[in-house]
């Protein structure tokens, strides 16, 4: 089951792409030798280990497992740094280190904040039994500041030029005690690498939370077991600082965690991210909660969970904008009969085959078919006006009407956006050859060379 999966998601994946793989310990090994093989040990990131749960199940008379595995791939292992926490609280960091050579700074006059006493404090030794500090020259302390230029020798961390380029970047500089050991306190951190531990001290809930807030959600109805939380999503999309028109794509979509992790990112960032849910046809325990309230299958779950999460996203947003809208797919054969001749009767195969579009087929069915296979996006919307399908305010044209006289060209025509090359038909949709040719022909000198019939 994996494999192909694998196989076609590195084949999916930009060149830019990540791939997350969720997995407990019974197949970890097998995932790992199967994604060296389709993706390239040299493309191996690492594994993340996520708390998954506070309460794991008492079944095993060995080991409680409360943990889940995150296998990470690029497509093409890049030099990006992932980013995990910034800090927000300031804290103090000392300039000095034991195993830095010593140097001079000097400290330009009102850069240098302290709690001693106004006054002048002579040049000497001064620093700790561990760090020794010599002041170069007598420098005036005044309202918590020093006021004059001072040069002080240590073990220090930074150089001149980094000295100033940190205070001109707004970072605080300190001296608290009458060891003149100086610290600094930045009013802006770097986002962390993220630790390859992910648990509640980086946000990242259990299993327990998210089942608790999905069943909030279906009013205190019990729909879905073990659901992935929103924040472990959140926080593996943020990794990657995710262009806001990228594509999030999960081939295990369940409950549909990925899809409202993605529009909160939206909400909080105004993004334009996209996301494709693939879900399996599972049906849902006829004795469970979820099948009396309702949801026969996962899938029934998964749209109504969007349905909600979206209503609610948009309330709390500030962004009455927000796009929450997403359309929903049902793999199935083709929409068109397969030709398959009789060639003993060949003229009743031909009768037969006139309309070669599946009775049990909606208009709707035809045209995302026509879409797919010419590779058009999926999202654009769909206007029908008067008999004319129009997909992407007019970047393709579909008729499917029957008895089309020529007089069709001209409300085409009229339709085309500056970019349209394509217009489609009914093989047996025009009402005689004479109005195909006509049609095809005034479209062509209207630059509408692409004329295709089904």
């Amino acid at each position: 089951m994996m494999y192909p999966r694998l196989k076609l998601a590195r084949n999916l994946l930009t060149a830019d792409g990540v791939i997350f793989i969720s997995i407990d310990d019974n197949e970890l090994f097998n995932l790992k030798k199967l994604c060296d093989e389709i993706f390239g040990e040299e493309n191996f990131i690492g594994q993340y280990n996520w708390h998954k749960s506070e309460t794991p199940p008492n079944l095993s008379k060995k080991i409680k497992k409360n943990l889940e595995y995150i296998l990470v791939y690029e497509r093409n292992k890049s030099s990006l740094k992932y980013t995990g926490l910034t800090k927000i609280s300031k804290s103090d960091n000392g300039l000095l280190n034991q195993t830095n050579t010593e140097k001079e700074l000097i400290f330009p006059k009102n850069s240098v904040f302290t709690k001693l006493p106004n006054g002048v404090i002579k040049k000497g030794y001064y620093g700790t039994e561990n760090y020794k500090i010599i002041l170069e020259n007598d420098v005036e302390v005044k309202n918590g500041v020093f006021i004059d230029e001072f040069k002080l020798k240590s073990k220090f961390k930074w150089s001149q030029n980094k000295l100033i380029e940190e205070i001109e970047n707004g970072t605080k500089i300190s001296i608290k005690t009458n060891t003149l050991s100086p610290s600094y306190e930045k009013q802006y951190y770097d986002p962390e690498v993220p630790s390859n531990l992910i648990n509640k001290s980086v946000n990242v809930e259990t299993t327990e939370n998210a089942g608790r807030n999905l069943k909030k959600m279906f009013n205190n109805i019990k729909v879905f077991d073990y659901p992935k939380p929103i924040s472990l999503i959140y926080y593996l999309a943020n990794f990657l600082n995710l262009n806001s028109n990228d594509i999030i794509l999960d081939f295990f979509s369940g409950s549909a965690t990925t899809a409202h992790a993605t529009m909160q990112l939206n909400s909080e960032d105004n993004g334009n991210r996209k996301f494709i849910m693939v879900q399996l046809f599972e049906l849902t325990d006829e004795k469970s909660e979820a099948y009396k309230a309702g949801y026969k299958n996962i899938c029934e779950i998964g749209k109504e969970r969007i349905r909600r999460a979206g209503d609610k996203i948009l309330e709390e947003s500030d962004n009455k904008d927000l796009d929450i809208g997403f359309k929903v797919f049902k793999l199935d054969s083709s929409n068109l009969e397969k030709w398959d001749p009789d060639y003993n009767n060949l003229e009743q195969t031909l009768l037969t085959n006139k309309e070669n579009i599946k009775p049990d087929r909606t208009e709707l069915d035809l045209i995302y078919e026509i879409m797919i296979k010419y590779g058009i996006d999926l999202t654009l919307p769909i206007e029908k006006l008067n008999n004319i399908y129009s997909i992407g305010y007019g970047a393709l044209l579909i008729c499917l009407d029957d008895n089309i006289t020529k007089e069709i060209a001209n409300e085409i025509i009229e339709l085309k956006s500056d970019n349209i090359t394509r217009v489609v038909f009914k093989e047996s949709g025009f009402k005689s050859d004479a109005d195909k040719t006509n049609i095809k022909e005034t479209l062509r000198i209207n630059n509408i060379n692409e004329f295709i019939t089904i």
